[in-house]
């Protein structure tokens, strides 16, 4: 073989080995390499953590509002009645997140709890301009209630990251809360819910 061409491939390699053994900024690479997942977990698990409570807020204020329904102090509250009952579930989340335009209520009632059907929530493509309200029916002492709440959560995360999102291709979480509940017997409305008239 030519004797530069010998020189030339000695040289390359005793460099190739310097390299190879140098240890020099390996944590650096490997934290490199690791950061991108580890950081996608950490705010994968904080963006649960937000939905979570949400859901956990929303159960809690779904089951005060239909006390109001259950005791009949609902039923005093005048105007519109869907309108009243979101209010009022919006207060008692104590104004996490944006309630108002992205919560929809219906409450439903009938002769017996087998015969109440709830209507299908919008999607999530129609909630863009805010969420409508559902309807909710005037009930009286007695009466078997069936009410829920649809909260349109929008990610904080992109989608695709943690799979959370209900409908795909939204950005949107749908956390959905109800309760079931028969009326006491009262006969005449109570009195409306501080702050709700």
């Amino acid at each position: 073989m030519n004797l530069p061409i010998q020189n030339s491939l000695r040289r390359l390699h005793a460099r190739a080995k310097t390299y190879l053994d140098n240890k020099d900024g390996a944590t650096a690479v490997e934290f490199g390499l690791l950061a991108i997942p580890f950081f996608m977990l950490i705010f994968g698990i904080l963006e649960l953590a937000v939905i979570l409570f949400l859901n956990a807020s929303m159960t809690h204020s779904v089951g005060e509002a239909g006390r109001q329904i259950r005791v009949g102090n609902f039923q005093a509250c005048g105007g519109d009645p869907a309108d009243k009952f979101k209010e009022l579930v919006c207060s008692n989340m104590a104004s996490l997140g944006d309630c108002s335009e992205r919560l929809t209520v219906d409450v439903k009632t009938g002769p017996n709890f087998q015969s109440i059907v709830l209507p299908d929530p919008p999607d999530a493509e129609d909630t863009e301009n805010g969420a409508p309200n559902g309807t909710v029916d005037t009930t009286k002492g007695g009466d078997p209630v069936v009410a829920r709440a649809v909260y349109y959560y929008s990610l904080a995360l992109p989608a695709q990251m943690t799979r959370l999102e209900t409908e795909k291709g939204t950005g949107i979480r749908e956390l959905v809360s109800s309760t079931a509940f028969r009326n006491e017997p009262f006969s005449v409305p109570g009195s409306c819910p501080a702050g709700k008239t």
